[in-house]
């Protein structure tokens, strides 16, 4: 699989292929700044920063990249990243940590082999 961004292999990828074995898993997710919430995977797909400002294609600053779509559904120490119900993951804000809250075990940053 061809990624945007090398990072995304372990993020936003990661996250989508645990999902795909464990459907319907609870997530908490967590940021460096404290900011936390209580998610359900909702969809992973390809996205890009033109349209939110405004970049035309060809320029330098246009950035494509993979995004995780989570539906909030406790917010546990809430900050400005979710949107109704709603926070977007990519690889320009990720999380600190990911724990799947149901079996205890952390998501993101993958356990060292």
């Amino acid at each position: 699989m061809g990624y945007f961004h090398p990072v995304e292999e372990f993020q936003v990828w990661a996250l989508f292929g645990y999902e795909q074995d464990l459907p319907g898993t609870r997530y908490l997710v967590e940021f460096p700044d404290s900011e936390s919430y209580v998610c359900l995977f909702d969809a992973a797909y390809d996205s890009e920063n033109g349209g939110e400002l405004d970049i035309e294609d060809d320029n330098p600053l246009h950035d494509e990249f993979a995004q995780a779509a989570m539906q909030v559904i406790e917010a546990r120490q809430p900050g400005l990243r979710s949107y109704e119900k709603s926070l977007l993951l990519d690889y320009r804000d990720w999380p600190a940590r990911i724990t799947d809250i149901d079996r205890g075990v952390v998501v993101f940053p993958a356990p060292v082999s």
